[in-house]
């Protein structure tokens, strides 16, 4: 059965932000971001780098950043228009 969750929203991307994000990449989900630390969009795309050899094994597919990932400004933006939630702060 196919999910109708789609466009996710993920607020916080630290360590468990971060997993949360990685796994919504590798199933194929469009993720809008916002953490108001500036410092995590680095961490979040380091975690992405380390992580995708690895698991592009496990999941068969590729991830596009480009088009998956959205960082937002305000979390208003961030929740607007979107399927599901995912709060980690």
């Amino acid at each position: 059965m196919a999910s109708s969750i789609e466009k996710i929203a993920v607020i916080g991307t630290g360590v468990i932000g971060a997993g949360w994000i990685i796994r919504f990449l590798f199933n194929k989900k469009k993720i809008k971001i916002y953490d108001p630390n500036i410092k995590q969009k680095k961490f979040l795309l380091n975690e992405i780098k380390r992580v995708n050899p690895i698991l592009k094994k496990f999941y068969k597919n590729k991830i596009d950043i480009k088009s998956q990932l959205e960082f937002c400004k305000s979390l208003e933006e961030a929740v607007k228009d979107v399927d599901l939630i995912q709060e980690n702060a």
